[in-house]
């Protein structure tokens, strides 16, 4: 009797083991399946948001090519009825088509007010399946390790035991090019402390230039034809004055950075380019053009002046 009690209780163990077991992966369809292999909980008491930033590889092991459209999920807290009501998300498909036998990935985020939700997951639309985030091994950050020390112009924005993010922009150069003022060698690094592939929450570049457009002076001559050195000769004053600048927006360009692998480290040189602007040189301003390092998650915020040559 002790013996049958005793594998019985075996049996329960094993059974009440596999029941609690977190999965990270969802059966899409036949032979084709998705993991979370990585996510990210970025805490923000500052702004009370919670952002998740997630990475989910696809694989085909079926003998048909596998269309991502198909796939089709919103991110929602298990039990609800409704979306998250976010205040930023993105959704990143580099490739549509998985052919057979072959891997992809998609990765995105979403933030959110921090309401205490205590499960956040995606839920597959077709099948109204869930699959919780933390069936994953949920890594966290928080807006406490924002660096704020600045000194020089190599500084870093955010440091934990997993991630180094920096900035370096002493080489960075200010050239027009074909009509277009052109930031170049502005470095945002990223470093991986982990041997583990990881998602980031990425820092974006927003320039503005306090200048001049090119279409306000077509009589000046042709400005994609011009060098720094003719603008810097234009002379634009009227009766003596010197012309009205505006702040003119930005493009930025230059990387597209969504994960890291194991102990990889990045540098991104960053590009932003003025479309048809030019610095005003008779103007007094040695900083004309100003760059904001942003990453609303993680709450970063740091502004750049950049000198004229």
């Amino acid at each position: 009797m002790k013996k049958v009690l005793s594998l019985f209780m075996s049996l329960f163990l094993c059974l009440s083991l596999f029941g609690c077991s977190k999965n990270p992966s969802y059966t899409v369809s036949d032979n084709v399946i998705l993991t979370l292999s990585d996510v990210l909980k970025v805490e923000n008491d500052a702004q009370n948001t919670i952002y998740y930033y997630y990475l989910m590889d696809i694989e085909n092991s079926s003998d048909d090519e596998f269309d991502l459209d198909n796939l089709s999920y919103s991110i929602k807290e298990k039990g609800s009825d409704k979306e998250i009501g976010a205040i930023d998300q993105k959704k990143f498909v580099p490739s549509k088509i998985v052919p057979a036998g072959e891997k992809a990935y998609i990765a995105g985020y979403i933030g959110f007010p921090n309401n205490d939700q205590k499960n956040i997951g995606i839920e597959f639309n077709s099948s109204k399946d869930f699959l919780a985030f933390k069936n994953a091994k949920v890594r966290t950050a928080s807006n406490q390790d924002v660096a704020t020390k600045q000194v020089g112009m190599s500084q870093k924005l955010y440091e934990s035991d997993e991630l180094l993010i920096s900035y370096d922009y002493s080489q960075a150069e200010i050239n027009f090019f074909e009509g277009n003022t052109v930031v170049s060698n502005f470095y945002i690094k990223y470093e991986n402390k982990t041997d583990k592939r990881m998602v980031i929450p990425y820092v974006t570049p927003l320039g503005t230039l306090n200048g001049c457009l090119t279409t306000d002076y077509a009589s000046k001559g042709d400005f994609k034809s011009m060098s720094m050195d003719d603008i810097k000769k234009l002379d634009l004053k009227t009766d003596g004055l010197l012309a009205q600048t505006k702040n003119i927006s930005g493009e930025s360009g230059g990387y597209a950075l969504l994960y890291l692998d194991p102990e990889q480290s990045l540098s991104c040189n960053i590009m932003i380019t003025f479309h048809n602007a030019f610095i005003y040189y008779q103007e007094e301003d040695p900083q004309p053009i100003t760059i904001e390092l942003t990453c609303q998650a993680l709450g970063i915020d740091r502004t750049i002046k950049l000198d004229r040559s």
